[in-house]
């Protein structure tokens, strides 16, 4: 591997669509609202997003080898500390370095939207941090499950929103909570897959707590919720008949779920994290869409 290809395979790339699709429905709300945008914005804001997203991966990696979470005989692909793609201190150093980094992108939009923006943004920063901290770890107390449903659904959209208007709409925390179910499933699918290893590892997530058989349960509950919150908000004539574009991305929300079904053990789930981030990136791309035709047509 070159030095670029192994900071590359650091970040968990392939997770990132998990936080712009919040930045893209942002964008879709604001298109559609009769509001003066700052499209200036929109770019410093999905690398703020970025940015703290690369850290909250990076710095899990790192304190999950610290804490001995991480083993080189664990199944997934994706751990670069004990796969030895990276050194420790360099998922260390540049963990931190992503989140002083969307500090500073955050505080540019500050300069434009205020005082309060900047410690909202702050707030959701720190929660991000410490999802994975030396100290306290939200996910090793089984509420990582509750601080990515808010952060990267009603949070990363409301800011988002803000970022662009300069104003907090209840519309967009509503309409972030079809994202949000989904990128839970992801992070539920990985707790599902991890939970020998995290009991081993002394973690309490809300899967372990569960049990296998009926973590399987919530993840399918996950993804009815997703979709039903879409089919709530049309009813409620908060979206447009155009969102039920999202009814392509059904047949590969039956191919995931299928797997999940016939899953005996995590050991049948080992790509299911990346899957269901792949289908989240789907349903994302079709339902903003949706979102911005609606607006467009009406």
């Amino acid at each position: 591997m070159t030095t670029v290809s192994r900071w590359f395979f650091s970040l968990r790339a392939y997770s990132f669509p998990a936080s712009l699709m919040p930045v893209l429905l942002a964008a879709a709300l604001a298109a559609t609202a009769d509001l003066t945008v700052s499209w200036a914005m929109l770019p410093l804001y999905a690398i703020a997003a970025l940015l703290f997203h690369a850290g909250t991966n990076v710095l899990n990696d790192y304190y999950d080898y610290r804490h001995g979470v991480d083993r080189p005989s664990d199944p997934d692909p994706t751990h670069a500390i004990t796969r030895g793609i990276v050194t420790p201190r360099f998922m260390a150093v540049s963990g931190h370095l992503y989140f002083a980094a969307g500090i500073v992108a955050g505080s540019l939009i500050a300069l434009e939207r205020g005082t309060l923006f900047f410690v909202a943004g702050l707030a959701g920063a720190l929660a991000a941090y410490f999802y994975t901290s030396a100290r306290f770890s939200l996910k090793y107390r089984a509420l990582g499950d509750v601080a990515v449903f808010l952060l990267m659904g009603p949070a990363l959209t409301a800011l988002g929103y803000w970022a662009l208007t300069g104003l907090v709409d209840a519309t967009a925390l509503l309409a972030s909570l079809p994202l949000a179910f989904f990128v839970t499933a992801i992070l539920h699918g990985n707790n599902m897959r991890d939970i020998e290893a995290d009991a081993a590892a002394g973690v309490d997530t809300v899967a372990r707590r569960l049990g296998f058989g009926k973590s399987k349960a919530l993840f399918v509950g996950l993804f009815v919720c997703g979709y039903a919150m879409v089919a709530a908000g049309l009813l409620a004539g908060l979206f447009r008949w155009t969102v039920l574009a999202i009814a392509l991305s059904l047949p590969v929300a039956w191919a995931v779920l299928r797997q999940v079904r016939a899953a005996g053990s995590g050991d049948a789930l080992i790509d299911l994290p990346a899957r269901t981030a792949a289908f989240h990136l789907l349903f994302g791309v079709l339902y903003c869409a949706g979102v911005l035709v609606g607006g467009v047509v009406r």
